[in-house]
């Protein structure tokens, strides 16, 4: 039994007022039941509409969750490579995410398609000193002219050693690339860099690779040796090395769900200009990803060459953090 007065008829705004009034004619009592054809009809058309209505809300989560779902796998099995893997996979990981860092500060600073005197190499070159440790050191002397010359110098260069480059009147990179594994996992970056479709392609885009390929050499390089001068063993740097994969990558991946959480609520309102929420929520959403991965990388790099630089100053911090 249902009543006319009842919140669901106000919601899909079906008109029961006739009804009210023609029984307030008949009878005053308001527990009557009434049996007509009428108002059987309009309780199935009613039914329906929200039958479609809240269909449509459970299909509508479903489709915003999907999108999330092939963000959580990403993460997730990017964990179990972090949990699951060797000390080698660790670190190779970490390569990774240095030469990715490196790809963004240059590619933001330069453009392929100009040449290099119209580059913001002074932003570029701050950036990447920013990322701390000793590159303050390495890159404290060194001005904008001082990387224009070196490029220039390298316009018409034929083919570099890609375990073994540097540029011209510029710091080398400490000489951190010893064994095989570590030759070989800096020729597989420099063949990701040049065949990699994402960015931009102009005139220069030899020398702009050419430059993420040094940048990237010389943060891993710097990493790799105040590794070394640490004199940890290497079940000690493992076990750091996951531990701020780990921290960084959950710490970051919690922040999104709660900005996702967010989005899915304010792409509704988007309707209203004639625009489908849920490909705003894709869109929004895939950019929020992004983003979130690339501080996942930028913080990872930065703490770990804090962490080396000073190791027993950092040991104290995470010490404190854990408790």
């Amino acid at each position: 039994m249902v009543s006319l007065q009842d919140e669901i008829f106000q919601k899909f705004n079906l008109d029961t007022e006739w009804a009210v009034r023609l029984i307030s004619r008949i009878t005053n009592d308001e527990d009557i039941a009434i049996e007509s054809n009428v108002v059987v009809k309009q309780l199935l058309g009613l039914q329906i509409n929200a039958e479609k209505y809240y269909f449509g809300i459970r299909k509508s989560l479903v489709e915003f969750d999907e999108v999330l779902e092939v963000q959580r796998k990403h993460v997730y099995n990017l964990r179990q490579v972090i949990l699951s893997g060797d000390s080698e996979s660790c670190s190779e990981q970490i390569f990774q995410y240095m030469q990715a860092v490196a790809d963004e500060i240059v590619l933001v600073n330069v453009d392929p398609q100009k040449p290099p005197k119209a580059w913001n190499l002074v932003k570029l070159l701050d950036e990447f000193v920013s990322l701390g440790g000793k590159l303050s050191e390495s890159f404290k002397d060194i001005r904008e002219q001082n990387l224009q010359s070196a490029l220039e110098q390298m316009q018409g260069w034929g083919p570099v050693k890609a375990d073994s480059f540097a540029l011209p009147n510029m710091p080398l990179p400490p000489d951190s690339f010893r064994g095989i594994r570590k030759r070989t996992s800096s020729i597989t970056r420099w063949f990701s860099i040049c065949v990699d479709d994402t960015s931009k392609k102009g005139r220069y885009t030899n020398t702009v690779n050419l430059l993420r390929k040094y940048f990237g050499d010389f943060l891993i390089a710097t990493y790799l040796n105040a590794v070394q001068e640490s004199r940890y063993d290497d079940a000690y740097i493992g076990g750091i090395e996951r531990e701020v994969l780990l921290k960084t990558l959950d710490t970051l991946w919690k922040d999104h769900l709660v900005n996702m959480n967010k989005l899915s609520s304010a792409v509704n309102v988007r309707s209203f200009g004639h625009r489908n929420p849920l490909e705003e929520y894709k869109i929004d959403g895939c950019r929020f990803f992004i983003s979130m991965l690339s501080a996942t990388r930028r913080l990872t790099v930065e703490s770990l060459v804090h962490y080396w630089s000073s190791p027993m100053e950092s040991e104290e911090i995470f010490n404190t953090e854990d408790q």
